[in-house]
């Protein structure tokens, strides 16, 4: 505004000039001065749209995180739910007979191994378990990955992280807690466990038990997803809204300088 001001000051004084040739000095000078200005003001442009550039470029990289952080965060909490709904109604009750077996081979070489095996009945019930404790440690994995993005991500995480205080009863039918609250299956236990008592299983694993907690854990996590990622100003600082509102003001300045330029074309 002090530069347009400063413009029709210069104009008034032209015109109170009365002489032609002090006239056209006056108004060679007033061009020369506009050009410079023009000049100066087209490369301060050429810098702020350059900034400007570089804000949209940023917000864009932003938004690219965000999504991808919430497409994780749905896939991990949706596959966890799958598989803890699974476990809730799942009946352990497995024939025990033929359920567990030892096989005796011979090679060709003389040499004796020995191997367990199991029925199918059985091994389907271990594959639900290790699905279970494997979508389980996805979650914790992914909430300990990216516990430093917010401290909503840092309190779900301890929540996921906190199985140890469970570890006795896990550990009753083959299942290890970590300590990052991860869990380790020991199949050879587990399948004992589910044989010998599927009831003890069931508890420790289902509704009232681990698959339990995870749905309750989901279930938060879920209420919480829209502020879990930080929004743009507070992860990338207050410097990023305040560069965008500038470059934004200074590139209408520039227009307007440009407009008085026409106003000067119109004039002489």
């Amino acid at each position: 505004m002090a530069t347009v001001n400063g413009l029709g000051n210069m104009l008034n004084a032209n015109y109170l000039l009365g002489v032609n040739g002090q006239r056209q000095d006056s108004i060679a000078k007033l061009w020369n001065s506009y050009g410079s200005f023009q000049t100066n003001a087209q490369q301060s442009a050429a810098g702020l749209a350059e900034v400007n550039a570089n804000v949209k470029s940023v917000l864009a990289a932003y938004e690219d995180a965000k999504n991808a952080f919430n497409s994780e965060f749905d896939e991990t909490m949706g596959d966890l739910g799958k598989s803890a709904a699974e476990i809730k109604d799942y009946n352990f009750s497995v024939k025990s007979e033929g359920a567990i077996s030892t096989v005796t081979e011979t090679a060709d070489d003389g040499k004796v191994t020995t191997s367990t095996r199991y029925s199918d009945e059985l091994k389907a019930a271990l594959d639900t378990v290790k699905d279970f404790v494997n979508d389980y440690n996805s979650a914790v994995k992914f909430f300990s990955d990216n516990r430093a993005v917010s401290k909503r991500m840092e309190m779900l995480g301890n929540a996921f992280g906190d199985t140890t205080y469970r570890a006795a009863s896990y550990a009753a039918i083959g299942l290890t807690t970590n300590s990052d609250g991860s869990i380790t299956i020991n199949e050879e236990k587990l399948a004992q466990a589910i044989v010998n008592d599927p009831d003890k299983v069931s508890t420790v694993l289902g509704a009232e038990g681990l698959a339990g907690k995870a749905e309750s854990h989901i279930s938060y996590a879920n209420s919480q997803r829209e502020q879990l990622f930080p929004a743009a100003e507070k992860m990338l600082g207050d410097e990023l809204s305040a560069a965008a509102l500038y470059t934004g003001n200074a590139l209408g300045n520039v227009s307007a300088i440009n407009n008085v330029g026409n106003l000067l074309n119109m004039m002489f």
